[in-house]
């Protein structure tokens, strides 16, 4: 909080001692000035004297503590938070006579709570979304499953992708991003004994928005669960490789994250499999994608195996970072 700066308000005679502090907070070299209320108000933000007057002579008027917090605007244009706290002395007929008070600076103290506020805020958000996309998920495993221990395996299969990238969202700070090369990278992991017929190409500093994160992951988790399945990660002769790059901004002023998903050398199941294991995860590829996050998809399951692109809009710090 650091410390007080002490006043003394002789209200008969208009007098005022301040303490070296209080000049400081008020943006005033010590005794640069002689001490008055119309020093302190002149130093008060223009949106908060009426409040701040009001409550002091409300305290005035009704024999109680002056408490009230406002804004100190100093010369150079730095702005403080104050609060104040103050008492007032009277005669034998109620007049007042003197006041005296403290106040101290809670700049820090209101930062601090309003990132508390936004953080909480963005928590709810992210647990809304989540909550939204498990029961999306569940509804949509029931409605591709052939019985219970399918349904099981399955949306066993993809609460752990939802976890994993949990993982990385929790392990960042309020400022950083989960990067595009972390999310792949972290699917493709999990899926094992499979990374010696991947290759990945792009660069690792494309940062996602916290928004998009957990419908793309769950787009790739579909492409790399199919792949393990009946496509490029469960045939030894066969390779993924997947590439990124980021493109221009596009018209909402955000940079673009551009994938492209190539499966080769795929010895193709019939098609009976070849539905089952493409349906919810183009789905997800086709529509959700374009739906929830103003993507734009390809899905083409071609002879030698799955060919998808997926364009999305990224965080616009992305070039913050590399222009830095």
């Amino acid at each position: 909080m650091g410390q007080q700066g002490l006043w003394d308000w002789n209200i008969q005679t208009g007098n005022v001692i301040w303490s070296d502090q209080h000049y400081r907070l008020d943006g005033y070299e010590v005794d640069e000035i002689v001490p008055s209320y119309e020093a302190w108000r002149a130093r008060v933000h223009p949106d908060d004297v009426a409040a701040a007057e009001t409550a002091l002579h409300q305290a005035m008027d009704t024999h109680t503590d002056f408490e009230h917090e406002f804004r100190s605007v100093h010369p150079n244009g730095t702005v403080l938070w104050l609060y104040a706290r103050g008492r007032f002395f009277y005669n034998d007929q109620g007049e007042p006579l003197r006041m005296v008070g403290a106040m101290i600076d809670t700049t820090e103290r209101r930062a601090w709570a309003e990132r508390q506020n936004v953080l909480v805020a963005e928590l709810q958000h992210r647990t809304r979304n989540l909550i939204a996309l498990v029961r999306s998920t569940a509804d949509k495993t029931v409605r591709t499953s052939v019985d219970l221990p399918d349904f099981h395996s399955r949306f066993r299969d993809r609460l752990e992708a939802l976890a994993r990238v949990q993982g990385l969202l929790s392990r960042l700070t309020d400022v950083d991003r989960v990067t595009f090369d972390d999310l792949i990278r972290t699917e493709l992991s999990a899926m094992n004994d499979t990374l010696d017929r991947v290759t990945l190409d792009g660069p690792s500093d494309i940062r996602l928005r916290s928004s998009t994160v957990q419908t793309l992951a769950m787009a790739l988790h579909e492409l790399a669960t199919n792949a393990v399945k009946y496509g490029a990660l469960g045939q030894p002769a066969a390779q993924l490789t997947v590439t990124w790059s980021l493109g221009d901004k596009g018209a909402d002023g955000r940079p673009w994250l551009h994938v492209d998903w190539r499966e080769s050398g795929v010895q193709m199941p019939t098609n009976g499999i070849a539905s089952r294991g493409t349906g919810q995860g183009r789905e997800l590829i086709e529509r959700a994608l374009p739906y929830q996050l103003g993507a734009k998809t390809t899905y083409v399951h071609g002879p030698h195996g799955v060919h998808c692109t997926i364009s999305i809009p990224v965080s616009g710090t992305t070039l913050d970072t590399r222009h830095g």
